[in-house]
């Protein structure tokens, strides 16, 4: 009887035993859940800046790489071949990153030309980016600055519509139109501070502060425009702004 007793009463025991471990971890399970919703395990952010950066790389064959360089005589690479040209250096130092550039420059242009063929050349190329290269021939041919404001802003606005980044490059400094050219690159260096727009000055790698040509840079067919070493200077110069 006695024996009976004991183990009656053990049996309660281990019962109860039991049922308080049910209720705790029934209590546990419920603290977890509410600890989820306030958020007592820890911020979810971080976790998702790392993944981020991650997604960008798996999708990097989304963005577009091509750029394209509109210009006059300086993109062409007058007086050389356009294989010497600053947009062939540009590719080379930029082929790392699996970026192709075309070169769309043309002798005796000015920025209502460029504008004109804007749509086949640069549109028609599809590209992320464009380099509008222009004013040397705009001041040459004796247009003023209301000229070259109107079609820079054109080109500039017909970029921006079609998604592809537009990137000015200043007109070079050129014997016998100083004064012109110096009127355009001033508007320009405004007009891309305002508009966020990246500038490339090829004169500041070319050039000393008299806008005298460095040595070796100046071609000897014709002293206004670079040798193959100042294209080269130039191409690696916009390599590193554009990388």
């Amino acid at each position: 009887m006695v024996r009976a007793k004991e183990d009656g009463a053990e049996e309660m025991r281990t019962y109860r035993i039991e049922i308080r471990l049910i209720q705790f971890s029934i209590l546990l399970s419920v603290l977890i859940i509410i600890g989820g919703f306030v958020g007592l395990w820890g911020d979810r952010t971080p976790q998702q800046a790392v993944t981020l950066p991650q997604q960008i790389e798996e999708n990097t064959d989304l963005k577009n790489l091509k750029i394209v360089t509109l210009g006059d005589s300086f993109t062409y690479g007058y007086p050389g071949r356009p294989e010497d040209s600053w947009p062939t250096v540009l590719q080379e130092e930029l082929e790392d990153l699996g970026v192709e550039v075309v070169n769309k420059g043309k002798g005796q242009q000015n920025t209502e030309n460029l504008f004109e063929r804007f749509e086949t050349d640069v549109i028609g190329e599809n590209p992320g980016r464009v380099v509008i290269f222009a004013g040397n021939g705009d001041a040459l041919q004796g247009k003023d600055l209301d000229f070259f404001q109107k079609y820079i802003k054109a080109m500039v606005e017909k970029a921006q519509s079609n998604h592809i980044e537009p990137i000015l490059a200043l007109p070079m400094p050129y014997k016998g139109v100083q004064a012109q050219i110096k009127e355009f690159r001033e508007w320009e260096i405004d007009f891309a501070r305002e508009n966020k727009l990246t500038v490339l000055d090829f004169a500041s790698v070319l050039m000393d502060a008299d806008n005298k040509y460095l040595e070796g840079l100046a071609s000897t067919d014709n002293e206004n425009y670079p040798s193959a070493k100042g294209y080269r200077k130039m191409g690696e110069y916009a390599a590193r702004v554009l990388r």
